[in-house]
């Protein structure tokens, strides 16, 4: 038998982490999911904390720590909830049922060297938020950077970003986080806008579903494609790159991130002719690909 991947997912839910973290909890027979650590973003990180709990309770997955991550960035505080792209409440204000479980007593950046240090070069961080929380563990664990076996990242552009002209949320918010996580030496996927902006998710993936889904997670699932308008579900594009490494096209380069400049903060640079690569970036998607693991995942949740 194949032994299941052990992953970290580092998220800020969050209605596109909504789908990344379902993903993960989906294919169980792929992954072997250590802990979901959260970070402030789309919310302030009690609230993305509070969402992961819940999210995990709705899927049944209560056996997934959750590890609390910072209260800032790494040289300055949060921004406003974006609740035109995740509601009030971070979830598209769709409620769900509240979990009365616990916190992880470790904090976020201790949680993913804990793991790390039980899987030696065989961990992988699948990032979907600001980097503040992978960049904090490099800093506090030098020895880190020999133990993740590689780093997914939703985040950056190949081409326009989403709250700049080149900047992308996630990396924009804490540039100083991303240019430490990209300048670490484990290797890096880079999932971007420019592929994932391409790949709506729309009412008709549950089209040609014919298993007995969960009413409560399929009307969840329904309400958040219907509060995002039916538009891409970024971060569960990203790790949907670990369920088949085949649907993204894929070009490495050497990639980094650009923090101190006003106009491109926020920029991911990809070198294509670097003598040394430090990723793979994603410059094209199988979108029937990705849309078959959506109904797969949409189909694992059975009654």
């Amino acid at each position: 038998m194949k032994k299941r991947i052990p992953i970290i997912i580092d998220t800020d839910p969050g209605v596109d982490d909504f789908f990344c973290i379902a993903i993960g909890c989906a294919f169980s027979e792929l992954f072997d999911l250590r802990a979901i650590t959260t970070i402030g973003g789309n919310n302030l990180t009690d609230v993305t904390t509070r969402n992961a709990l819940d999210i995990l309770k709705l899927l049944h997955r209560e056996d997934v720590p959750v590890a609390r991550g910072a209260d800032s960035y790494l040289t300055n505080g949060f921004d406003e909830p974006v609740a035109r792209f995740h509601g009030a409440n971070g979830l598209g204000n769709v409620e769900i049922p509240h979990s009365d479980r616990m916190i992880d007593p470790l904090p976020a950046w201790d949680k993913i060297y804990e793991q790390a240090k039980l899987f030696p070069g065989k961990l992988i961080i699948v990032t979907v938020g600001p980097e503040t929380n992978l960049a904090l563990a490099f800093n506090r664990y030098p020895d880190l950077k020999q133990l993740i076996a590689k780093i997914v990242v939703m985040g950056g552009s190949l081409d326009k970003g989403n709250v700049t002209e080149y900047g992308e949320a996630n990396i924009w918010h804490d540039a100083e986080a991303a240019k430490i996580v990209f300048a670490s030496g484990v290797p890096i996927d880079m999932v971007g806008l420019n592929v994932t902006r391409t790949a709506p998710l729309k009412q008709s993936i549950f089209e040609g579903i014919n298993d007995p889904v969960r009413e409560d997670v399929k009307d969840v699932i329904r309400k958040l494609i219907d509060f995002r308008n039916g538009e891409a579900m970024h971060d569960a594009i990203a790790i949907s790159s670990l369920v088949s490494d085949d649907v993204m096209i894929w070009k490495d380069a050497y990639t980094y991130v650009v923090d101190g400049d006003v106009y491109n903060r926020g920029q991911t640079v990809a070198d294509y002719d670097a003598e040394i690569k430090n990723s793979r970036v994603a410059v094209g998607i199988h979108l029937d690909a990705y849309y078959q693991i959506m109904k797969d995942m949409i189909s694992s949740y059975s009654k």
